[in-house]
């Protein structure tokens, strides 16, 4: 396959006055569960997809022995600092506000399920 140097070229910013180039990436706090005991992990990431392999391929010390490993909550934020303040903010939290917390419209994975 081959990609084309305008496929290779940062999204350009709207509304930018002369025309800045600027890559825009997203950053997550996530929680996994997992499937044989039900604690939760929480992190934050730029890809939450390829850190919950990551965790199910036991590359993470903490849940390499506890997994197969579910993503049940993401919420996504324009900057790594506010990704990993809610990420701080989480480890603090009990499980009966985290069971809350992924049943709110912030949790991105809900968004499909209110669609509906």
């Amino acid at each position: 396959m081959v990609i084309s140097p305008e496929a290779r070229r940062p999204a350009e910013v709207a509304g930018s006055s002369p025309p800045v180039s600027k890559v825009l990436y997203m950053f997550y706090a996530y929680i996994i569960e997992s499937i044989p005991t039900g604690i939760y992990y929480k992190g934050s990431t730029s890809d939450y997809v390829r850190r919950l392999e990551e965790h199910n391929f036991g590359l993470n010390a903490y849940t390499k022995t506890r997994g197969p490993w579910k993503l049940v909550y993401v919420q996504e934020f324009q900057t790594r600092k506010e990704a990993m303040k809610l990420e701080r903010r989480l480890k603090r939290c009990n499980k009966t506000y985290l069971n809350w917390l992924i049943t709110q419209p912030v949790n991105i994975l809900n968004k499909n399920k209110l669609d509906r």
